[in-house]
């Protein structure tokens, strides 16, 4: 999936796609490895003989999960038509013409970002930061890294 991003592909809310964990493709890919190591080791029927507080694992349904994060933890990004179809921030930004919050004068007083909880308000500290950046410029100041992992 990594491939298939655009190198500065970054969503409005500050995310930079490349370096997000769906975008890049790693969850799913690790999805798709923990879901092999758990039919190629038969863990399923060992499992049981294993105690966890006397409780049972329901293995089809770890399975299972795995199987929708590989299918659906993937994101091409918003410039893509990824991410959440019902996104605040993104409508908001697409509404407005905004490429990126940080160019947005209501950015301090936004609730768009509430509904990303903590990752939220890091996402809007770190915009908030880079007023007056270009969109290269701001992926370039994050270094590869999430906003919220500065």
């Amino acid at each position: 999936m990594k491939e298939d991003i655009e190198k500065n592909q970054v969503g409005p809310c500050g995310i930079v796609c490349i370096s997000c964990p769906l975008g890049s493709g790693t969850v799913a890919k690790t999805a798709g490895q923990t879901r092999g190591f758990i039919e190629g080791y038969k863990i399923s029927e060992w499992a049981p003989y294993v105690s966890m507080d006397g409780e049972r694992i329901d293995w089809d349904q770890v399975v299972r999960g795995m199987e929708w994060m590989m299918k659906y933890a993937v994101c091409a990004g918003c410039e893509s038509g990824g991410g959440p179809p019902d996104c605040t921030i993104r409508i908001c930004a697409k509404e407005n013409g905004v490429e990126l919050c940080s160019s947005c004068d209501e950015l301090s007083s936004c609730d768009k970002f509430d509904w990303l909880g903590e990752h939220g308000e890091q996402l809007r500290e770190t915009l908030k930061n880079c007023r007056g950046a270009s969109k290269e410029e701001y992926i370039k100041s994050l270094e590869g890294s999430m906003p919220w992992e500065e």
